[in-house]
Order: C-alpha cells, then sequence, then structure tokens
C-alpha cells in the first residue's frame, strides 16, 4: 500500500497566538475519491479553489453559505481520510525557548520548521506502532511556494535518521494540481479557529483544550481517527536540540496522545 501525506499550516503570519498545522493521511486510493468528490462540491457552489484564508469573500460573506460549504468538507474528509492530526503550537512558548537564548539559524528553528517536525515526528511514532498492512512508502505533499526549500531541507534530514524504508519523498504541488490539500488547508484554519477562542493573548497550557475527547483510549483504534498534538515547551526544547525526536521520544509522544504501553 501506498499512502500520501497532505500537509497545509495556518496562523504562522506571526500575529497569530497560536499556530497550527494539519497533516492527513490516506491511500491513494482514497486521495482519488476525495478529490473526484471535492471538484464536484467546488462546482457545485462555483468555486475554483478553497482558499479558507479567502472564503468569506468568495462566498459573498454569507455565513450560511460558509457553514453549509464547510459542514460538506467536513462530511467528505471524513469519509475518505482515516487518519489526521493537527498539531497546534502557541507562539509565546515558541519564543521563550528560542528567544531568550543565543537565536540558532536555518529553516529547521523557524515556527513553522518546529511545526513540520513535531508533526512529523507524531505521524512516525504513530505508523510506527499502529502500521497498515502491507504499507509500502509513506510519500509527503505540500503547497508549492517559498517554503520549499527549508521544508525540503528538513524532510532530506529526517530521511537519513532512524526512520522505517517506508518514510517517503516531500513534494511540492499547486492546490488546483492537488485539490486534496485544499483539504488539509481547511482543516489546519478550522483548527486555528478554535484554538484562538481557547488561547487567545493572555498565557495559556497549551495541552488543555475542550476540543478532544478525556476519556481512555479505546482497545482498538477504528478510522477514522483525528488527533490533537499540542506542541508543548518541552517538545519544543527537545526539537531545538534534535532534528527529530528520537524513537524513544516519540513513542513517548504518541503514548501521552494515543494511549497505551
Amino acid at each position: 500500500m501506498t499512502g500520501t501525506v497532505m500537509i497545509d499550516e495556518s496562523g504562522t503570519d506571526g500575529q497569530s497566538s497560536v499556530l497550527t498545522m494539519a497533516a492527513l493521511l490516506a491511500g491513494d486510493l482514497r486521495w482519488a475519491r476525495l478529490e473526484a468528490e471535492w471538484r464536484t462540491m467546488l462546482e457545485r457552489h462555483g468555486l475554483g479553489a478553497i482558499h479558507c484564508s479567502d472564503l468569506r469573500h468568495q462566498l459573498g460573506y454569507d455565513e450560511a453559505r460558509v457553514a453549509q460549504l464547510m459542514g460538506e468538507v467536513e462530511a467528505i474528509i471524513l469519509r475518505h481520510v482515516p487518519v489526521t492530526v493537527v498539531g497546534v503550537m502557541r507562539k509565546d512558548d515558541y519564543d521563550q525557548i528560542y528567544k531568550p537564548t543565543q537565536p540558532v539559524s536555518g529553516e529547521k528553528h523557524s515556527p513553522l520548521g518546529v511545526l513540520y517536525r513535531a508533526c512529523l515526528s507524531f505521524f512516525a511514532a504513530f505508523l510506527e506502532e499502529h502500521p497498515p498492512g502491507n504499507l509500502d512508502e509513506v510519500r509527503f505533499v505540500y503547497e508549492r511556494g517559498p517554503k520549499e526549500g527549508g521544508l525540503q531541507s528538513i524532510h532530506a534530514g529526517f530521511q537519513r535518521a532512524d526512520l522505517p524504508d517506508w518514510f517517503g519523498a516531500l513534494s511540492f504541488v499547486s492546490k488546483a494540481d492537488r485539490v486534496a490539500l485544499q483539504a488539509a488547508d481547511c482543516l489546519a484554519a478550522g483548527a486555528l479557529f478554535h484554538e484562538r477562542l481557547e488561547h487567545p493573548a493572555a498565557p495559556s497550557e497549551i495541552s488543555a483544550s475542550g476540543l478532544v475527547m478525556t476519556e481512555g483510549t479505546p482497545a482498538a483504534i477504528d478510522a477514522p481517527v483525528s488527533f490533537r498534538l499540542p506542541i508543548t515547551r518541552a517538545i519544543i526544547g527537545d526539537l531545538r536540540d534534535e532534528l527529530l525526536l528520537t524513537k524513544a521520544q516519540r513513542a513517548a509522544l504518541r503514548r501521552s496522545i494515543v494511549g497505551g504501553q
């Protein structure tokens, strides 16, 4: 089986109190079905593409239309995407780790770089513990743009780390060519909206959230599953010193989110 992770981020403009990154994993056949259904949805709403930062303008600031469209978006994602992860990081937590000490240069130490490294550390840990049957390769896709060079350098470092052979390459495409990236955009932007309500400018504990279940982890994990990954000060500190969390750190991170031994 070959899978692909679609990735997008929100809130990285330097003004937001919270930053989010969404990563959605599905097999290639599932993505093909999602993209066919997504294009039909776009046509029905008279849209060429969904860009959440401009969506209300696209829909004439009609809140009923926005709500209807986002309901359809959620339903499509739930039908076709078995695993989603949203990484959440407070900007002031990042600043506390990086700014009081000697700055560390390089894209991997930017807020976007830390988000990316934390999300892929979790994905690696989850798939190491819960590998799909006949998993041959997992590829990663990000929107084409000015961030390519830094993220490609980070990802190349991952491929030299202690990761299984299925950990594949990162590529960059436009959201028009891979409309599945629009699903990642919607998830990242939707999460950002809710996270800002719970974690505004005043300092707060990013691990606290009213958006996740607090009951015990079920004995079996059945798709679709969605994880909220709080990127705490401890994780930011670990990633300041390492490109990727170690296998032991990844396992501890997985247990903190998914549960189990």
